[in-house]
């Protein structure tokens, strides 16, 4: 099952929501207690704005697991916005690929 998770606020590093909090989307990618298969790790992405550079979404995917994305981990506590989508995939059917991981453009 894949776990999507929505923010729309203040803005706030994406640190804050991806990382930090005890039950974070990165934390249950890898730990899931409430179902048998406890990873989510075919493939993840997140999307966001930031309205002040560009009306355009900035998207970011991966066919990686996102608990050990460099990049994501190098991202997050670096980049602020508003409004927010990301997923982490657990696949089922189809294909793991990045066309598959949301949000899609």
């Amino acid at each position: 099952m894949c776990r999507l998770m929505a923010y729309k606020g203040t803005p706030i590093v994406i640190d804050d929501l991806l990382y930090k909090p005890k039950n974070s989307l990165i934390n249950q990618s890898i730990n899931a207690r409430e179902i048998e298969e406890p990873l989510n790790g075919d493939g993840f992405g997140v999307g966001w704005y930031v309205p002040g550079l560009n009306l355009e979404p900035i998207n970011f995917v991966s066919v990686n697991p996102a608990w050990s994305n460099r990049n994501l981990r190098n991202l997050a506590p670096k980049t602020m916005t508003g409004c927010m989508l990301a997923h982490v995939r657990a696949a089922s059917v189809g294909d793991v690929s990045e066309s598959n991981c949301h949000p899609f453009q």
